[in-house]
């Protein structure tokens, strides 16, 4: 997915109130930028990295900059958190992911039971497929983890995504990595215990669990190869 503008560069000054972030731009001005990702982005937020930023022209809009990468140890890592599901969605359209190509439509924001909803929905020949879609950015030793902080969206995530199973459904959870710098996807179980039995939980029901390296640069972000799913 090719960004609509070119980035504008610089260095992150800090991060404050989960929501905001101070760059210098290159050409020496500071800007207040909007931070699209609530998390503690471990390893991903530290003073005086290079960072790119989109501009959005809206007067409305309260920060016309909106943080979009970084580089880490000469990568670049994406930090915005709606990036993955719009990737992966396009993926699925162009066909590019071939265990997701067996399907007639496609909806996002897809309700299902009882008020709930997943990321993707997609009507197939035989059964329905549920995807749901989690950005990842953090990784140690080239292995990509998730979640960097105990994360009970993610666990109830998984728990819906069981129930579909149980169903008789197809359900997926899709793991995006927003750098390319990763060989193997693992669960953090160190991080977040509950995450990581719901999670074998999830796979002994048949939830299958998919993760894709992305392709980042300041140009555009796109599907890069899948990588092997391991145990943290």
């Amino acid at each position: 997915m090719k960004f609509s503008t070119n980035l504008v560069g610089g260095m992150l000054l800090k991060r404050y109130r989960r929501f905001l972030v101070d760059a210098r731009l290159d050409d020496g001005t500071i800007v207040t930028a909007h931070c699209p990702n609530s998390g503690t982005m471990v390893g991903c937020s530290e003073q005086g990295s290079r960072v790119m930023l989109s501009e959005n022209s809206d007067p409305h809009r309260r920060n016309a900059y909106t943080w979009e990468m970084i580089r880490i140890n000469k990568s670049w890592v994406g930090v915005n958190t709606q990036m993955p599901r719009k990737i992966v969605a396009q993926a699925i359209r162009d066909k590019c992911i071939p265990v997701l190509s067996n399907y007639r439509e496609l909806f996002l924001d897809a309700e299902y039971g009882h008020a709930k909803k997943i990321d993707i929905m997609m009507h197939g020949l035989e059964q329905n497929t549920f995807v749901h879609v989690h950005h990842v950015a953090w990784a140690e030793k080239r292995i990509a983890k998730f979640p960097e902080t105990p994360n009970a969206r993610a666990c109830q995530t998984l728990r819906d995504l069981t129930e579909i199973a149980e169903q008789g459904h197809r359900a997926v959870a899709f793991f995006f990595i927003q750098r390319g710098d990763c060989d193997l996807f693992s669960p953090a179980i160190d991080v977040d215990t509950e995450f990581g039995k719901i999670h074998k939980k999830a796979v002994k029901r048949g939830v299958e669990i998919i993760a894709y390296r992305g392709i980042i640069s300041p140009e555009e972000i796109s599907l890069g190869v899948p990588i092997p799913c391991g145990v943290d």
